[in-house]
């Protein structure tokens, strides 16, 4: 058996090689995205996003409002402007990403005790930079008006511990959980990579599958190899594209964990199973379009058609309990949805050891179907070679 499954091994790596589509597909490209998305985010966290002002007041409590927003890491005061129009249409270009619009008579209004409006307007078409200006906004604002209050308490001769006394509110104390640094690595970055090296894995076997298919000898040649044995016929096919896959997504991880100090709270054991169980199904998945296309064209249809527009139904960018049923049954189909379950239970979460198993019973269900569609698929296939 092991001399039969090393005959295909060596037959299905020299196709691999003589096939420049393939070999570009399965060798380059998965590097290529890693490092390059990678190198895209590196910086993990949003910062100096540009915005305008418009002070139509131009005191000190306005210059001491903007100061404390242009304090902020995420915010960066680009451009000044002296009505909302122009600001507007910066905004529309796309120059900036919000205006911070101060009325006129603010200090007036904010002496005399009355509530004097701070307006801002952002752009929340870039939801990610939408909530990112927000939060530093309104940070911003409400430590600003702090102070500019308290100030204004003090130049009226109250003294310092009555005006702090006066000022105190109910305090409100924020964690973020899971992600606190709100670093896009740990949570986007390992959903893209993921996503596209399913897609890549698909269209792969999709490739290796088709190219004996529509041959003139079919599948005679490697089922003689593996002498007509559906395990090793499927093991042999499998094993090379699994192998470079797996170095891959493992040398993705350790560039993480090690170069960007991704956390690892659960166990590392339970990750590279799930990495193992993620890239044998989308593996099957491959085969199973290859085998199921009644046309070259059909065959990478079906695969691109169920990979493609995965990243939207994996949970990252909108919640799954959210979506309706149909993109909620979608997402559950595909197995890079229950891996990027682990990859966050393993590396932020720390979940359970019971609540860490439940994306893994998901992916051996649906490996498990595969299998059997695939083998049947196989068998009908030998009995014509036989």
């Amino acid at each position: 058996m092991s001399n039969s499954l090393l005959k295909v091994i060596r037959w299905e790596l020299s196709k691999l090689i003589k096939q420049r589509f393939l070999f570009l597909l399965v060798f380059i490209y998965p590097l290529l995205f890693i490092f390059l998305f990678l190198y895209m985010y590196h910086a993990g966290i949003i910062t100096q996003v540009p915005i305008a002002v418009v002070d139509q007041d131009t005191t000190k409590s306005s210059r001491l409002l903007i100061q404390q927003v242009a304090a902020s890491p995420q915010l960066q005061v680009a451009k000044r402007y002296q009505d909302l129009s122009s600001a507007k249409h910066a905004l529309i270009k796309g120059d900036v990403y919000a205006v911070l619009f101060i009325q006129p008579e603010f200090e007036k209004d904010l002496i005399a005790g009355h509530q004097p409006e701070v307006v801002a307007f952002y752009n929340n078409q870039y939801m990610s930079a939408g909530t990112i200006i927000f939060r530093a906004m309104s940070s911003a604002l409400k430590t600003a008006n702090s102070q500019i209050v308290l100030q204004g308490l003090l130049e009226k001769g109250i003294a310092a511990p009555v005006a702090e006394s006066q000022m105190q509110t109910v305090p409100t104390s924020l964690h973020p959980l899971y992600n606190p640094t709100l670093n896009y690595l740990y949570t986007l970055i390992s959903g893209i990579i993921p996503t596209i090296l399913q897609i890549i894995i698909m269209m792969a076997m999709v490739t290796s599958i088709t190219r004996d298919r529509f041959d003139v000898t079919s599948y005679q040649k490697t089922f003689q190899l593996a002498n007509h044995n559906i395990l090793i016929f499927l093991s042999g096919r499998i094993l090379p594209y699994f192998c470079y896959f797996l170095f891959c997504l493992s040398l993705f991880d350790i560039i993480l964990i090690t170069y960007f100090h991704l956390p690892l709270n659960g166990h590392f054991v339970l990750l590279l199973l799930g990495g193992m169980g993620f890239i044998l199904t989308s593996c099957l998945y491959g085969v199973f379009f290859g085998l199921t296309g009644s046309t070259l064209a059909q065959a990478y249809g079906s695969a691109s058609l169920v990979a493609s527009p995965c990243f939207g139904f994996t949970g990252l960018i909108f919640p799954r309990l959210a979506m309706n049923t149909f993109a909620y049954i979608w997402g559950a189909l595909l197995p890079v949805t229950w891996y990027i379950e682990i990859r966050l239970d393993q590396t932020l979460r720390a979940p359970s050891i019971i609540t860490s198993l439940e994306p893994f019973v998901y992916l051996l269900i649906q490996l498990s179907v595969v299998v059997a569609l695939i083998t049947l698929h196989l068998r009908k296939i030998r009995r014509r070679l036989i």
